[in-house]
């Protein structure tokens, strides 16, 4: 039983120190994954203060060259077509409820529901519905390559 207690320290040292571990590798990630939803939070407000202000011109930076949105009622624009003839009326600052972020490389996948007054192509918008914005970092700027907008259509 005496030669035992050693192996037995050292094995419960070892335990807790991979748990110790583990605990400061799961401490790091959720501290990224805090860092990334913030960012990705503050990418979103910036795109909609853009959208906001009605400009094409202050849009047309924030969306890559292969940029495309799906609607609900399955309209689906270029990045021509949606600063051209597609960028909402948005009336109020909207917020950004169950926001999801997840990160592959360069790219970023959002999802949220927004809480939003915008009128789209003439027709009201119904609030609180699903979104998914898909952005792409080069350079440390966020660009959005991809979007759908699932809100129902008046």
């Amino acid at each position: 039983m005496k030669n035992a207690i050693p192996s037995l320290l050292l094995c419960l040292s070892l335990l807790l120190g991979g748990t110790a571990a583990q605990a400061r590798d799961l401490g790091k990630s959720t501290e990224a994954g805090l860092a990334l939803q913030q960012q990705a939070q503050a990418a979103l407000e910036h795109l909609f203060e853009a959208i906001r202000s009605g400009d094409p011109q202050k849009v047309a930076p924030l969306l890559e060259p292969v940029f495309q949105v799906q609607r609900a009622d399955g309209a689906v624009y270029d990045r021509e077509g949606y600063l051209a003839r597609s960028i909402p009326v948005v009336r109020d600052t909207p917020r950004f409820e169950h926001l999801r972020v997840t990160r592959q490389g360069p790219i970023v996948v959002t999802t949220m529901r927004l809480q939003i007054d915008e009128t789209i192509d003439g027709k009201q918008a119904q609030s609180n519905a699903p979104q998914l914005v898909v952005f792409r970092i080069r350079g440390g700027v966020w660009r959005v390559i991809a979007a759908a907008n699932f809100a129902q259509l008046r």
